[in-house]
């Protein structure tokens, strides 16, 4: 099940951004069939308020300019005081003074009001089509152990002499024997990207891009070849459109 999450403070556009996605034909018609489920939010504090929780969603709809907390302050706690890195953040809203100041909390995408409804469509798809690609699970054998990770929790995999390092969201590294080659085939989808010889990386964990190097969301360097810089680079500033 997708889990969605409007935050606006205006109880029109909530209806508005509901009724989109019930139209879409993304999901079935009701949220009840099981596939999706739709919580909805009048402001930012709010939101965080059901994330101290535990709760988490795979896709949020966020407006800006709210009274009881803005968007932005909820998208930057988001990122860093609940580490949900995974979660696909789209802004919806009039202003556009503002985009500057998203960069840090990576939003998937910005949809303009007035909403129009084929372009909503068109970066749902997307967002459920990243969702659930991420949903997909990476089995690591070590030794007679075997270990389950959600490729959306894939940080980076790591070629070390005749081990593999692979990096997890929220759990550390896993070290154990692989082909480097083999392993790498394994992560083909559309936010992973050979960006050396001996490192694929999951773009959505990427916080940075510097020519020949990059810095993760969990504080590492991964080099970024010389053959290898154009296609990372492309990766990294469309990543909203993978």
């Amino acid at each position: 099940m997708i889990s969605i999450a409007i935050c606006d403070d205006d109880i029109t556009v909530i209806g508005q951004i509901e009724q989109c996605i019930m139209g879409s034909r993304v999901f079935p018609v009701s949220p009840h069939s099981g596939t999706y489920e739709i919580e909805a939010f009048t402001s930012g504090a709010k939101l965080c308020a059901e994330l101290d929780r535990g709760r988490y969603f795979d896709l949020i709809y966020m407006d800006i300019e709210m009274e009881g907390g803005d968007g932005i302050t909820a998208g930057r706690l988001l990122r860093e005081k609940y580490g949900h890195d995974s979660a696909l953040l789209i802004y919806v809203s009039s202003h556009t003074k503002y985009h500057g100041r998203l960069f840090d909390v990576q939003p998937f995408q910005f949809i303009k009001k007035p909403i129009d409804a084929d372009e909503f469509t068109r970066k749902l798809k997307q967002a459920v089509k990243k969702i659930e690609s991420g949903n997909e699970v990476f089995t690591v054998k070590k030794g007679w152990d075997y270990f389950n990770v959600k490729k959306r929790d894939i940080i980076s995999l790591e070629s070390s002499k005749h081990n593999i390092i692979l990096s997890v969201s929220g759990a550390g590294s896993i070290e154990y024997r692989g082909a480097f080659k083999d392993e790498a085939e394994k992560l083909t989808g559309t936010f992973f990207i050979q960006s050396h010889a001996s490192f694929v990386v999951n773009i959505n964990h990427v916080i940075s891009f510097h020519g020949t190097h990059m810095i993760m969301d969990n504080g590492s360097l991964v080099p970024v070849s010389r053959q290898r810089a154009k296609d990372v680079k492309y990766a990294f500033m469309n990543l909203g459109e993978t």
